[in-house]
């Protein structure tokens, strides 16, 4: 006999921090890492969410030369000579944040349906969505939560 469970987003919101004018590219990575998010929302001084900083564009803008991407496929295991010196990390960390703010795509409701929720991640390829009630930034759900809140039926 099986039970129905109607999954709830809420269960998965996890409020972060929001980035602001002035911070350091150092300090979102603190809160990235700190709440396992891959960005966070940057706002403006009334606020509202304006956009987004990701730990991916980040360092791919300031870590990654394209032609390395572009060659990926061709690098062994063992590159020794092509590193991220600790002098470009140190630069990059004091950074200000503002420099990679990217649009915000994927924002969803604390109502939203779960499916709904993928479905928004899915359409912007996106492994996370914003959680925006009213104009008020909540925090954000990202798939691997959502994934497991499903597990959690695997207990009952």
């Amino acid at each position: 006999m099986s039970s129905a469970h109607r999954f709830q987003l809420r269960e998965v919101i996890t409020p972060t921090r929001v980035a602001r004018a002035g911070m350091s590219v150092g300090e979102v990575f603190e809160e990235c890492v700190a709440k396992r998010v891959p960005g966070i929302p940057f706002c403006n001084t009334r606020g509202e969410v304006v956009g987004r900083v990701s730990l991916r564009h980040t360092l791919k803008m300031t870590c990654v030369p394209s032609y390395l991407v572009k060659g990926a496929h061709l690098l062994g295991n063992v590159i020794e000579e092509v590193l991220i010196p600790e002098e470009l990390a140190r630069d990059v960390l004091r950074m200000p944040a503002e420099n990679f703010v990217l649009e915000t795509r994927a924002v969803v409701t604390s109502a939203t349906p779960v499916v709904k929720a993928l479905a928004v991640m899915e359409q912007y390829n996106s492994s996370y969505a914003f959680v925006i009630d009213n104009g008020e930034y909540k925090g954000m759900v990202t798939r691997m939560w959502i994934a497991s809140l499903m597990l959690k039926v695997r207990e009952r």
